[in-house]
């Protein structure tokens, strides 16, 4: 008894056992086929050349199979179809010599004995034999099936009939003719032996032909690879030749390129903005650092010195702080941060506000308005005063005083068109395409004389662009210039 206590209760712990085992296993059985799979398929990592030859070679070598399986079967169907016709012509001879002799009973069926693999006899209405060129009767039966199709008989050979139905001397009698299929058979597979063998050599030679070719295909990526991991910040120059290729190949070499001239501009573009930056701040900075050490040595005691050092500081200050609101515009339009506020406003009411708030401030030059049409438009109001601004500020800082200096608005083929016209000094023609740029000058001495920074045009072109505006400059040195800026009528937000 208390031995059967004890092996139920280990049988018990070890059910306990087992099923926590089975558990575990289950838990993570899954997670170890995960594994597997990938490092399966990370190790069956293959080539795009190998798989195009693999695709195409299964493409191909299904097509030869069905096209092979096709001439296997039409050849059995076309021997079928001779032997048939072959029986048939001989039941049609036995038939006529038949009816040549007035009694069945003396037909010659020897005639018909040399015809190899050929079994010739005559049965009874009742379908006994009479005559027969096959020497071992027991092998001989009687069929009445017609069709082209092969019997196979009871030593497991493939046999043709045609069966002739014959009335003479009011006595029927059935002209049998049999072919046994051993020759045809031969040949058959003989025929399917050599469609075998084609294929193979066919699936081999696709083999090597279409892996040879898809990686000449494909050498043209393999360089292309080889020159882009060429290509670094200090090799941004590098380009992909597309004179290789004349395919879809040579449209993505085109992309990368352009792709690379883009990136290599920006990269330029952004060293540039960086230097013409730091070079921006060093000035103030250094005239700050310059008043700062005079006062520190000698500034203290004296009065003059002392305000000519907190002037030129506060002035200096007042530019760096411009700089740099300017340059944190720059920066949030770079990254589409920059607010945009469309509203509906009349713009004549805007060009009389700015061309009044530009004649208080500036005395030495004739501000006025030719045309002035009232139009309603949606826009950011304050960013568009803003670039009409630095528009104004320009020319009022290259006119000569007394010059002209002309704001205009009014519509056309359903734009609205705002002018601004001075009589300056120009711009000249090498300068005209550049002068958007960030930090461009054409004339730097001119331009630190007049307090300007070289972001002020960037700044306009961009508000100009997100209110879906254009910008048309037209200027000729000593002759002045004339800015024509195209904004629609109904904007969308």
């Amino acid at each position: 008894m208390n031995n059967l206590k004890f092996i139920f209760k280990f049988m018990l712990q070890y059910l306990r056992f087992l099923f926590k085992a089975i558990k575990i296993i289950l838990i993570f059985i899954p997670k170890l086929l995960k594994k597997l799979t990938y490092e399966i398929h990370k190790g069956l990592r293959f080539s795009i050349s190998f798989k195009m030859t693999a695709v195409y070679t299964l493409i191909f070598s299904i097509t030869l199979l069905l096209l092979s399986v096709g001439l296997i079967i039409g050849f059995r169907l076309f021997q079928l179809n001779e032997v048939q016709g072959e029986l048939t012509k001989y039941s049609s001879v036995a038939i006529n010599y038949a009816k040549l002799d007035s009694d069945i009973q003396k037909f010659n069926v020897d005639i018909f004995s040399n015809i190899e693999y050929v079994t010739f006899s005559v049965f009874d209405k009742s379908e006994n034999l009479v005559y027969s060129t096959q020497k071992d009767k027991t092998k001989v039966s009687f069929n009445k099936d017609t069709s082209t199709y092969p019997v196979i008989n009871e030593i497991n050979q493939q046999i043709v009939f045609v069966t002739t139905k014959l009335t003479q001397n009011n006595k029927t009698f059935f002209l049998q003719f049999s072919k046994s299929l051993k020759k045809e058979n031969e040949y058959w597979g003989i025929f399917s032996l050599i469609i075998f063998l084609v294929n193979i050599f066919s699936l081999i030679v696709t083999l090597g032909v279409g892996s040879k070719a898809s990686k000449k295909m494909l050498l043209p990526i393999k360089d292309m690879t080889k020159i882009t991991k060429a290509i670094s910040i200090n090799a941004l120059d590098t380009r992909l030749n597309v004179s290789i290729s004349h395919d879809e190949l040579k449209d993505l070499a085109e992309t990368i390129n352009k792709m690379l001239d883009g990136i290599q501009t920006s990269y330029e573009q952004q060293n540039q903005f960086v230097s013409d930056a730091s070079h921006e701040l060093r000035t103030p900075i250094s005239v700050i650092q310059g008043y700062a050490n005079m006062l520190y040595r000698w500034g203290k005691d004296d009065k003059e010195v002392l305000e000519e050092s907190i002037t030129a500081i506060k002035g200096e200050a007042e530019d760096m702080q411009l700089l740099v609101e300017k340059l944190l515009f720059l920066a949030r339009s770079d990254k589409n941060t920059q607010k945009i506020e469309k509203e509906y406003f009349y713009i004549n009411e805007l060009i009389d506000e700015i061309i009044k708030e530009t004649k208080l401030i500036d005395i030495l030059h004739e501000i006025k308005s030719d045309v002035n049409e009232q139009a309603s438009i949606y826009a950011d109001k304050k960013l568009l005063k803003q670039a009409l601004r630095v528009f104004i500020d320009n020319s009022i800082k290259y006119t000569p005083k007394g010059g002209t200096i002309v704001l205009n608005s009014y519509i056309k083929k359903k734009i609205l068109l705002i002018e601004i016209i001075d009589t300056g000094i120009g711009i000249p023609k090498e300068d005209l395409p550049f002068i958007f740029n960030r930090f461009y000058r054409c004339d730097k001495s001119r331009t630190k004389e007049s307090g300007g920074t070289g972001l002020g045009l960037s700044i306009a072109k961009w508000i100009i662009g997100k209110n879906n505006g254009s910008i048309v400059v037209e200027s000729r040195p000593e002759m002045g210039t004339k800015i024509t800026i195209g904004l629609p009528m109904k904007n969308k937000l």
